[in-house]
């Protein structure tokens, strides 16, 4: 049923019923029993109230004046020797019953009777005051007719009261619906729906907190655009720049001076063209890590250690891994862990100063894996701007992009991982934090 009203509908009405069915049988049920009793009570009471009449075991048999009962009761009365002193009109002219004191059932004339005989000793009489059983049957069906009659209207009119009650309980959804309805394709405004009940208001504030973050991406996706373009334009300029200037140049040494540069530029794009990349495909990972995905640190660090080995031969600074829990395990996709501890490392590597850079770690209330090199680092009044896209520091003239802490951020979020920078007397340090959940030794 894909209906929610009549899914409502249906469970509160099938309960209604139920409740209705079970009460309706115990009231016919107990009404039955009742009513049968106040009708034994009856005879009961007539074969005494006759008995109690001044009728002797050898008076003339007569017939009593037809009465209110005539058609349902009948009466006789018998000499204990089996003579039949008297009888109502209309009983048959057999016995009712055996003769025995007390209830009996007992077919007369193609008839069944529920008879009460009284027997009076001291007068020598037996009063039969009997019941037809046919009748009797139908006053107990015409009185259930007239308790369920009314009780099946009740119910026609209960079905209609819950379906306009689960419509109208329904109806904010309906408003919101509508509201959905009629908004544009582009419109990220919050939903102006009020009243809400409070059944709904959390769904009303996640939609409203998706179509935040929907507009801050989307936000967030143009200037991203418009820097990235930004960006590209100053490589590609140098190259068409250069281009023409190796087409017209004469002198060899001009010549090669202007493919270097070339060289430069494609390299320089190549680099943020891979950058633009990889920071897309963090920012498309799960938000939530896979637990069955751990990271080996040692492993994580040797490949960082190979991939940027060159980079360091070249530099006259050695990358020296400084931390002795081999055995821990991060809750993040291995490539992430790299990429992020690879992009520190670049970093420390091309603006860290002089001396080696140190890879540490230290496990505590969480585990910090930090990056650690003897350059001045970051300026205080940097730090918060440096993660932002397309952000360098003050004082960088070449080389970088601006968006290798963007790509650190962006690849140890969803494992719960924050960056941090601290200064020290050993030197800048750039931290990557992550709760002790998300963390497995051994």
């Amino acid at each position: 049923m894909r209906s929610l009203r009549l899914r409502l509908f249906a469970l509160v009405a099938g309960v209604t019923m139920l409740v209705w069915a079970g009460a309706a049988a115990w009231t016919a049920f107990s009404t039955r029993a009742e009513v049968e009793r106040v009708l034994d009570r009856r005879l009961v009471e007539a074969a005494r109230m006759v008995a109690a009449l001044d009728v002797g075991a050898n008076g003339a048999a007569r017939q009593p004046e037809p009465g209110p009962y005539s058609r349902q009761l009948s009466c006789q009365i018998w000499s204990l020797d089996g003579a039949l002193v008297g009888q109502s009109a209309g009983a048959p002219g057999r016995p009712l019953a055996s003769g025995a004191q007390g209830f009996s059932e007992r077919e007369v004339g193609g008839q069944w009777w529920r008879v009460y005989t009284h027997v009076d000793l001291v007068r020598g009489i037996r009063v039969m005051v009997g019941d037809n059983l046919e009748v009797r049957r139908n006053l107990v069906r015409d009185l259930m007719l007239g308790l369920l009659l009314p009780a099946a209207v009740g119910v026609a009119a209960l079905a209609l009261l819950l379906w306009l009650g689960v419509r109208g309980g329904l109806a904010p959804l309906a408003r919101i619906t509508r509201a959905l309805d009629a908004r544009s394709p582009g419109s990220l405004e919050p939903l102006a729906v009020q009243p809400v009940p409070e059944e709904l208001a959390p769904l009303v504030r996640a939609m409203d907190a998706l179509f935040a973050r929907l507009d801050r991406a989307r936000r967030a996706e143009r200037d991203f655009v418009a820097n990235a373009a930004h960006e590209l334009q100053t490589p590609l300029a140098g190259l068409k720049t250069q281009a023409e200037v190796a087409r017209r140049a004469t002198d060899p040494a001009m010549r090669h001076n202007a493919l270097e540069r070339i060289e430069s530029s494609v390299d320089r794009t190549s680099r943020l063209v891979r950058q633009l990349l990889e920071l897309a495909r963090q920012e498309g990972r799960e938000s939530e890590p896979n637990p069955a995905r751990f990271a080996s640190l040692s492993d994580a660090v040797a490949e960082v250690e190979r991939e940027y080995g060159s980079l360091a031969a070249a530099s006259a600074r050695p990358i020296q891994t400084c931390c002795a829990r081999h055995d821990v395990a991060i809750a993040i996709d291995r490539e992430a862990l790299v990429l992020a501890l690879g992009n520190l490392v670049a970093n420390a590597l091309q603006h860290g100063g002089r001396g080696p850079v140190r890879i540490e770690c230290a496990l505590g209330e969480d585990f910090v894996l930090s990056v650690v090199d003897g350059g001045e680092g970051i300026a205080e009044e940097d730090m918060a701007r440096i993660r932002r896209r397309f952000e360098r520091g003050r004082g960088v003239t070449s080389g970088g992009t601006g968006l290798g802490l963007s790509i650190v951020d962006a690849a140890i979020t969803p494992a719960g991982g924050v960056l941090e920078f601290r200064r020290g007397a050993s030197g800048f340090a750039c931290m990557l934090r992550f709760p002790l959940d998300r963390v497995r030794c051994g």
